[in-house]
């Protein structure tokens, strides 16, 4: 399995495809099982794509003493990056397109574009209170009810009424052992202090951000308001579809790969 060395930080990432690089970029508490079928689909479309397993999660390195840090994670994206034919688009989802600001706002070579899901560059007394709700779920309730509490969620309106059978299965494929949730608890306390504004004026490559209209996670109108403060960025927001947008939206991963191959 491929996987790059980083100042002692070994980064696990998955490869399918040929063509321009695509680099899927977890949220959280996520590896790159995530993304499930979705670097098979982007390999379809003729793209070299990459999904990180971020340090903290097994088989990449363990987190270090000093806890989850947005610099680090971004550094480590791009060293993956680095490995892929170029023109490379960096996309995240949630957390993860934190992580790929972080990384764009670096200004290296590796990444030629970036793609923000469901993702908000503002800090806010409300964006806090998510990330502590998600602190307290890993700390407080019991790990084998994770999937029950976050799926109202995870997911848009429009897909829990339609795809039931889907959901029950991601539920029960959620069970976080001690070490995933005590890497989720990191990036949980790492979030809330997370304030991506400055990143966004230093951001000088194309860029998408989207948002599902039925996402109360990360609200359509932060996503927005995170567009516009990124220079030249195009925006777009799709209904029907909530936080877990590539899943729940096949126009927006339509959208998505044309972007990444424009």
């Amino acid at each position: 399995m491929p996987a790059v060395e980083r100042e002692g930080r070994r980064i696990h990432f998955t490869q399918e495809g040929d063509g321009p690089g695509v680099v899927l970029v977890p949220g959280l508490g996520s590896g790159a099982r995530l993304f499930g079928t979705l670097p098979r689909r982007f390999a379809r479309g003729g793209f070299t794509c990459a999904a990180v397993d971020p340090v903290g999660l097994e088989p990449s390195s363990p987190l270090p003493d000093s806890g989850y840090d947005f610099v680090e994670a971004a550094e480590d994206v791009l060293a993956v990056a680095a490995k892929l034919p170029k023109p490379v688009t960096l996309v995240g989802t949630s957390l993860g397109g934190k992580v790929a600001l972080q990384a764009a706002a670096l200004q290296r070579d590796d990444a030629q574009r970036l793609v923000m899901l469901c993702s908000s560059a503002l800090h806010t007394p409300r964006s806090e209170r998510v990330y502590r709700w998600f602190e307290l779920l890993c700390t407080e309730v019991d790990g084998a009810l994770l999937g029950e509490l976050t799926a109202p969620f995870l997911f848009g309106e429009t897909f829990l009424n339609d795809k039931p059978g889907v959901v029950d299965n991601i539920i029960r494929s959620t069970r976080p052992t001690d070490e995933t949730r005590a890497f989720m608890r990191a990036q949980a306390r790492a979030l809330q202090a997370f304030d991506g504004h400055e990143l966004c004026a230093r951001v000088q490559v194309p860029t998408l951000c989207l948002a599902g209209g039925e996402d109360t996670l990360t609200l359509p109108r932060e996503v927005e308001a995170t567009a516009a403060r990124i220079h030249a960025a195009e925006h777009e927001r799709f209904e029907g579809a909530g936080h877990s947008l590539l899943l729940e939206s096949v126009a927006a991963f339509e959208r998505v790969a044309a972007f990444a191959g424009a």
